[in-house]
Formats: structure tokens, sequence, C-alpha cells
């Protein structure tokens, strides 16, 4: 007569398998996470970018000079800012805005993410 039930063997397959599919799902919820991360940091970036490119679009033509990348006060102390003043062609000057977070330094360039935003002024 045979009787109902699972073996030890089965159970023990059962029991990896199950682990294995946990430990994929939280895996993959790691990841998401990260990524979320990634992309709020990225967001703020350029919000910081675009603020400062805005601000530079005030000041007068011939006051338009570099600024060296420094870290910027709280809230936003995870984020380092530089600003390059560049003359392509006479009456015109190219204003760039790079913004990178969770630099260690920011006076050292590093392989941190960064966003980088750019815009022309006339002196015209």
């Amino acid at each position: 007569m045979a009787r109902g039930g699972f073996t030890l063997l089965e159970m023990m397959l059962a029991l990896v398998l199950f682990a294995v599919g946990t430990i994929a799902v939280m895996d993959l919820l790691h990841r998401a996470q990260i990524g979320s991360s990634d992309g709020e940091n990225a967001r703020l970036a350029t919000s910081l970018a675009r603020r400062r490119l805005e601000e530079l679009r005030n000041v007068a033509y011939g006051s338009l000079a570099n600024e060296a990348k420094a870290r910027l006060a709280s809230p936003w102390d995870r984020f380092c800012r530089e600003a390059t003043v560049t003359t392509p062609s006479t009456n015109l000057r190219q204003v760039t805005v790079t913004v990178s977070w969770d630099p260690p330094d920011c006076t050292t360039n590093s392989s941190n993410p960064y966003v980088v935003l750019q815009t022309y002024r006339s002196g015209v």
C-alpha cells in the first residue's frame, strides 16, 4: 500500500528552488532601488545645473568668468559644481555648467556620474 507524502529528497529540492527564487527576486529589487537612486541624483543634478545657468544669464556679459569646482551647500552637499566660460568667437561666450554627485573630493577629477549643460551668451 502506497503512502502519500513527500520524501526528504523532494523537500530539499523544493527548499533549494525556493531559496534560489527568493535570492533572484531580492537581487532584482536591490538593482531597481539603485537605479531609482541614480535617476533621482541625475534629476537633481540637472536641476542644479539649470538653476546655475539661469543665474549666469543674469550676469553682465563682461563679468562672466570660470567658477572652480566646489561642493554645494546643504542640503545639496553631495553635489559638486563648476562653471567654465570660453569664447569660441568674437562677442560670443559658451557657458558650461558641470554637476557631479557623491564625489569624495571636489578638487580631483574622478569617474563619478555627472551632468553637463551648456548655453551661449552674446555680447552684442
